[in-house]
C-alpha cells in the first residue's frame, strides 16, 4: 500500500496547512518540504518592515487610569468601598489582554473625567431640588 499524504482525518487534526505548490514534479518528500518551510520562515524572519506602531501604555500611565477609574467607580457606587482592589484587579487583567497604547489610555481618562462630572452635576441638581422642595414645603401656607 502507498501512502500519498494525509488522511481527512489527519488533516482535520491539523492547526495549520501549508501547501507548497510543485510545478515539475507531482510531491516533494519529507525532508525537502521541511527545507522549504525553513527557508520561508527564515526569509520572513529577516524582512524589515517600517509601518508605524503606536506607543503601548507605559506602567505609569496604566497605574494613573486605574487609580482614576476606581476612584470614580466607587463614587457611582459600582465598586463596594470596603474591597475596591478585589474587582480592579479583574479590569486589570480585562486591560492588560487588550494591550492598551497610550492614546487609548487618554480616551478611557477623558471618558472618566466626563462621567465624573456628569455624576456630580446630577448629584448637585438633585441636591438644589431636594433643598428647594424642602424650603417650598415649609414655606406652604398649608403646614
Amino acid at each position: 500500500m502507498l501512502a500519498r499524504g494525509l488522511t481527512n482525518d489527519e488533516i482535520r487534526l491539523c492547526h495549520e496547512l501549508v501547501n507548497i505548490p510543485t510545478a515539475q514534479c507531482s510531491s516533494l518528500n519529507l525532508a525537502q518540504a521541511v527545507m522549504i518551510l525553513c527557508y520561508e520562515i527564515f526569509n520572513a524572519s529577516r524582512e524589515v518592515k517600517f509601518e508605524f506602531i503606536p506607543r503601548l501604555a507605559s506602567r505609569h500611565e496604566l497605574d494613573g487610569m486605574y487609580d482614576q477609574l476606581k476612584e470614580l467607580l466607587v463614587r457611582i457606587d459600582y465598586i463596594k468601598p470596603e474591597n475596591p482592589d478585589y474587582w480592579m484587579a479583574n479590569l486589570r487583567r480585562f486591560f492588560t489582554r487588550i494591550q492598551l497604547r497610550a492614546k487609548d489610555v487618554l480616551i478611557l481618562r477623558g471618558l472618566c473625567r466626563q462621567i465624573d462630572w456628569f455624576a456630580k452635576k446630577q448629584f448637585e441638581e438633585g441636591e438644589k431640588a431636594g433643598r428647594q422642595a424642602r424650603c417650598n414645603r415649609f414655606h406652604s401656607p398649608w403646614l
